[in-house]
């Protein structure tokens, strides 16, 4: 009978060994475990207590408020962004910044004084902190639009790996750290950052054909007008940049595209669009006759006529006295 109670009792010792765990495993978890100790990784992972897990030497990722975090080297300041070291976004990046340390934003290498909580305008950026008359420089990142000329090779940041990538909806080669963008073609690329399992998409097309304006004009010999310039063919997005003699000079542009320059001068045209594309046009407008100039000149003429029919009959006037 000992024997027997004894053996019952290793029995169920054995069992509640093999189900205890089983019991307090989270049975709903789909996501990814940890090789090492079984336990859910990514945020439901951050049960370990590690709720700043390093990306790099000068990169952390802040579970409580799921941003990145730049320490500013030498303080107790910290630099806060939605935006990883060396990505590339095509959504508004902030920046926000503990301590009362200046930051120093550069935008394509000009100073960047905008809003800092919505930064949205395209553009290669850099964000350096001044301790102790020094600069350091805390991170870079690339905002582009839905449409861009600007990748050539997308690269993930440090401590990110790509996924897949595809282009027009087909799936296309990608490294594991970067993927060919030179051909024209609307992408997705989903990457992951390695210390935290949270997945990223960027999403944008890469546009490099530049925008094409018909011109109209009367053009003579050597190529100068003599008459107004007429052009047409500007898309939603695009823009012109128009100076007269080296000065700005806004055209007149109509809301189906097309407009008109009329006054003589010289001329230089930069026309650009959405994705970065540039192109211009140089060209001489002559002095010429048009309605305006006509009814301007005939005013003149009519005002010189008059001045000598008043003169005439005045001198007629003085000889009959």
């Amino acid at each position: 009978m000992k024997h027997r109670s004894l053996s019952l009792a290793l029995c169920v010792l054995l069992l509640l060994c093999f189900c205890l765990p089983a019991l307090a495993a989270d049975t709903d978890y789909t996501g990814p475990l940890d090789p090492e100790t079984g336990q859910p990784k990514g945020e439901a992972g951050a049960q370990d207590g590690n709720t700043r897990p390093a990306l790099s030497d000068t990169m952390y990722y802040d579970w409580n408020t799921h941003d990145f975090a730049y320490p500013i080297p030498d303080t107790l300041g910290e630099v806060h962004s939605n935006a990883a070291d060396g990505m590339v976004l095509t959504t508004p990046v902030t920046l926000t910044v503990t301590g009362d340390i200046p930051l120093s934003v550069y935008r394509n290498g000009s100073e960047y004084t905008g809003d800092l909580g919505r930064i949205a305008e395209a553009g290669g950026y850099t964000v350096s902190a001044s301790v102790n008359g020094q600069s350091r420089r805390l991170l870079s990142f690339t905002l582009v639009g839905k449409s861009t000329n600007a990748i050539h090779t997308f690269l993930v940041p440090d401590g990110f790996y790509i996924r897949e990538a595809s282009r027009n909806g087909d799936p296309i080669y990608a490294e594991r750290y970067s993927v060919s963008m030179e051909e024209e073609g609307s992408y997705t690329v989903e990457y992951e950052c390695s210390a935290t399992d949270v997945v990223y998409k960027l999403e944008t097309t890469i546009d490099r054909t530049p925008p094409a304006l018909i011109l109209e004009g009367r053009v003579d010999g050597q190529g100068r007008l003599r008459s107004a310039l007429k052009f047409k063919g500007l898309q939603a997005g695009d823009g012109v940049y128009l100076t007269r003699f080296g000065e700005y000079y806004p055209p007149e542009i109509n809301s189906d595209g097309s407009g008109e320059v009329t006054d003589a001068g010289n001329y230089t045209m930069l026309v650009f669009d959405s994705a970065g594309n540039t192109v211009e046009y140089n060209f001489v407008i002559l002095q010429y006759y048009n309605m305006q100039s006509w009814v301007f000149f005939l005013l003149v003429f009519a005002v010189a006529a008059s001045v000598i029919i008043y003169i005439v009959v005045k001198r007629k006037r003085l000889k009959i006295a």
